[in-house]
Order: C-alpha cells, then structure tokens, then sequence
C-alpha cells in the first residue's frame, strides 16, 4: 500500500517523467483498483486542505506547516483535480453504449455475421463463398469474393460481401476501399455508402466519424439501404 501511495504521491509532487505521468494516467483509465488508491490519495489530500483552511494563523503555528508548503499543497489539489476529471470521464466514456464504434460494432454483431443466402441469377458461385463465410472460413470467401469481381452481373454483391469479409477480420482499409468502390457503380438501391459509413465509424481514425455522418446523411436523405439505422445514429454520434 505504501509503495503505491509513494507512486501516486510521485504523480502530484511533479517527480514522473512525462512519459511514467502518461503510463500513470492510462492506468487510472482502465484499472479500477488503481483508481480507487488515487481517489484515496485525493481524499486524504482535501481532509488536509480543508483541515488548513479551517484552522487560522495561531493553527498553522501549532501545525508547523510552513508557507512554501501550502503552495505545494495546492499544487497537490489541482493535480489532484485533473486526475479525478480524468478518472471520471474514462468510467463516463467506458458505460456509454452509444459511441460510434459501439454502434457500428452491435450492427456487426446482430446484421453480418451471417449472411443470408441470395437468389440473383447466376449465384452457385456467390452461394459457395457465403456459405463459407457464415462458417467462418473468411480466408475461402475472400478468394472466392475476390474472383467474382471480374464477372460483371455479380460484382455488386461480390464488392459487398468482399467488404463485409474485411470489415468482420477488421481490416477496415480494405473494406472501406470495396465500399467505396460499390458506392460508384450505379445501383438503384446502394448499399455501399452504409457499408462504408459502418466501415469508417468502426476504424476510428482521424475525420472518419465526420465523413460516416455524410454519408450517413446520404443514406438518410436518398432512403437507401441502412436509412432507418442511419437516422438513428445521427441522433447519437
């Protein structure tokens, strides 16, 4: 207890190098014991803090607490504050079920992980790689996705289920890059922009939840496949 008191002690009293403050301020995020010592820590800190205020300048004399130390003190209370926000809003942003990723990936979940069986003309072969898809041999679907590309009556679906194929092994480039590629054939019913908005919102890089919103928007203004959950999530994200 001791050792980890003197650690988080380490934190306040300025004595981490930048990248230990880094390692100390994860750890607060995604170890809950951790977490519990820091708040200990900060409560014991604001029981002295209080206990100083309350007491006046015959008190600080019985105290024996000199003047550089309550600028310390208070330097300890702000610190002490910020990792608390930050405890805070990691437990905040870990019981929120409606993140982006969280949307996309309870899409995955419920709607992809079987795929249901197609009956456009000429689908023994499309009929083979999902079959081997919904047993979850993604290596055999992949190649069999992949040769369907060059017929051009099967392409539409070949570039969805090659795209579902990357999204489930999580390679979201490639995936995007096959919706992509499905959102410029001209469809009636497209179902590439919903497919690639899924693909960003689940990747998470940089600009990606913004250009899932634009398509989402598209997917929601045109009514093509995915709308109804397109509407809802841009009430969320």
């Amino acid at each position: 207890m001791s050792e980890v008191l003197d650690y988080i002690d380490d934190y306040f009293t300025g004595a981490m190098a930048p990248e230990e403050r880094t390692v100390f301020e994860k750890r607060c995020e995604t170890d809950q014991a951790f977490a519990q010592e820091v708040a200990f820590y900060i409560t014991a800190r604001s029981v002295i803090r209080e206990e100083l205020h309350s007491n006046k300048q015959q008190d600080f004399k019985h105290l024996k607490v000199p003047r550089p130390r309550m600028r310390a003190l208070y330097r300890y209370v702000a610190a002490a504050a910020a990792i608390l926000l930050l405890v805070m809003a990691g437990w905040w942003f870990s019981q929120r079920t409606d993140t982006p990723q969280k949307l996309a990936a309870g899409y995955i979940q419920e709607h992809l992980l079987q795929i249901s069986t197609t009956m456009s003309p000429g689908a023994d072969s499309l009929q083979t790689g999902i079959s081997a898809y919904n047993k979850g041999d993604y290596p055999l679907a992949e190649q069999i996705f992949q040769a369907l590309l060059g017929n051009e009556q099967l392409k539409p679906d070949a570039l969805k289920y090659l795209g579902i194929v990357y999204l489930v092994t999580k390679r979201y480039d490639l995936a995007i890059d096959r919706f992509s590629q499905l959102t410029a054939l001209p469809l009636y019913a497209n179902p590439g922009p919903f497919y690639k908005a899924l693909a960003l919102l689940k990747r998470g890089a940089p600009n990606d939840v913004q250009q899932a919103k634009e398509l989402l928007l598209e997917v929601k203004n045109k009514q093509l496949p995915g709308y109804k959950y397109a509407t809802d999530w841009l009430n969320k994200i």
